[in-house]
């Protein structure tokens, strides 16, 4: 999409925190993502806070976010998600579908993760 740019905001990211953002030209936000270093277990990068407005769903945009994120943190570490319905899981499923895609895993309810790929 060519009108709308994703950038990191407030701190500088790091390997163990970081939060970027999709904004349109007129600066209103659309999307949003977070990750940080699961506490329980600080070799799991968790993946949160995901959010894209629905009238830009279908562009992509949540992708082109996740892979900012492997771009920065690289594909060669563990990443947990939580998934909360049919289109988290869809999503997440084709993401770890894709051709080189990190290890992902699914963090259930009783703080126990299973691998999704």
């Amino acid at each position: 999409m060519d009108d709308i740019i994703i950038r990191w905001v407030g701190e500088t990211p790091t390997d163990a925190w970081g939060q970027l953002a999709a904004f349109t030209k007129d600066g209103s936000i659309v999307g949003q993502a977070t990750y940080k270093r699961w506490e329980h277990k600080p070799e799991f990068t968790y993946l949160s806070g995901f959010f894209v407005d629905n009238e830009y769903r279908k562009h992509g945009l949540a992708t082109d976010m996740m892979h900012k994120i492997f771009e920065r943190l690289g594909r060669n570490r563990p990443y947990m998600v939580t998934l909360s319905g049919n289109l988290d899981r869809h999503f997440m499923q084709a993401i770890a579908a894709e051709n080189d895609a990190p290890k992902l895993f699914e963090l259930l309810e009783d703080r126990s993760y299973k691998p999704m790929n």
